[in-house]
């Protein structure tokens, strides 16, 4: 019996984030949303040039766009998040949506139906949105951050969930990505769409590669209290997305917030707190349990440094494994070892 113990330098993860939110942005559509609409007052005529204002609801930083000719209007490029919705035009009431909950790839319709009357009267909308978003034709799953961080995970790997979402399986069990492989220990990182090879897959981060191009795995795992949430595209993928025949993981980093915000853990594994298994039990002889420690730590803080203007988010998460590794082997007498082989 030999003990050993494992840093574990690839799953030790340091990472991190700093982030500066300004009102305008150009990322591309696979980590932000769009939110479109029309504006109608109660007869259903169109109403142009009504100031259609969104407002995220962590940050503070408002978008403002006008109603063309024919009532419409179009907010993109949003940044994830919690927003506001607010519709105003002279001689009617004030329409507003008290908070609406945008994840990446979303393109949602809010129409807003004014009523006559004064800018000063608000007319508030309370509603869920439509599980079904006709204005894009992507299929696909978002998990988001509360998910994440609240389902149980072995290792804390979100890999897991991607799994269980609708068209999406683990994969071959002896596959380049498993983590079970003598050649390659990482976690597992291996799921396969629509029956697709893992390898075909295409992994990102906040829109940006995160391939592993030598076994076709994920480049960098972020700690799960740095995931504010990610989507799992299986079909129908948006003019943006490209190099794959397979799936899409995009992983959206979280940010800092007017409000600060962390979390400190430590998930412990320990041999003193499991049963001596049958395993261990050699012609009638119980041998002592495997040695095994393992402990997952870390913590998360993000937050203003210019409130409603300019914000921070860091995180730390760390791996430490050790584990006894169970040898058995034919040790030779003496006379063996000097090419006597009578003795049994």
């Amino acid at each position: 019996m030999t003990f050993s113990r494992q840093w574990a330098p690839i799953t030790m993860l340091i990472s991190i984030l700093m982030y500066v939110v300004v009102p305008a942005s150009a990322d591309a559509q696979v980590t932000t949303a769009d939110v479109v609409g029309k504006v109608t007052d109660a007869t259903g005529a169109v109403v142009p040039g009504a100031k259609v204002t969104l407002t995220n609801l962590g940050t503070n930083i408002s978008r403002a766009v006008a109603a063309d000719e024919s009532g419409d209007y179009v907010v993109n490029l949003l940044p994830i998040g919690r927003y506001s919705v607010r519709v105003e035009v002279a001689g009617f009431k004030t329409f507003t949506v008290g908070e609406l909950t945008l994840v990446a790839g979303d393109r949602v319709r809010v129409d807003a139906k004014l009523e006559v009357g004064q800018t000063s009267e608000t007319v508030e909308i309370t509603a869920e949105l439509p599980a079904l978003q006709t204005d894009s034709s992507s299929l696909g799953t978002a998990i988001t951050g509360r998910l994440v961080q609240d389902l149980p995970l072995n290792g804390r790997n979100y890999v897991q969930l991607a799994q269980l979402v609708p068209g999406v399986s683990p994969g071959p069990p002896n596959g380049l990505a498993t983590g079970t492989r003598p050649d390659d220990r990482r976690l597992n990182s291996s799921y396969s769409v629509n029956g697709q090879d893992p390898v075909a897959n295409n992994n990102l981060i906040d829109g940006m590669d995160n391939n592993e191009r030598f076994i076709g795995t994920i480049g960098v795992r972020p700690s799960i209290d740095a995931i504010q949430e990610f989507r799992v595209l299986t079909n129908l993928y948006s003019a943006e997305i490209s190099r794959t025949s397979g799936g899409v993981i995009n992983i959206l980093t979280k940010s800092g917030t007017n409000d600060f915000h962390g979390s400190l853990f430590e998930f412990l594994r320990n041999d003193r707190l499991d049963a001596n298994g049958n395993y261990n039990l050699t012609g009638g002889t119980q041998l002592p349990k495997q040695k095994f420690r393992q402990n997952q730590f870390g913590g998360s803080l993000g937050g203003p440094i210019a409130k409603d203007r300019t914000f921070f988010f860091g995180d730390y998460e760390a791996l430490k494994i050790g584990q006894g590794i169970p040898i058995t082997a034919v040790v030779p007498t003496a006379k063996q070892r000097i090419g006597v082989f009578s003795e049994n």
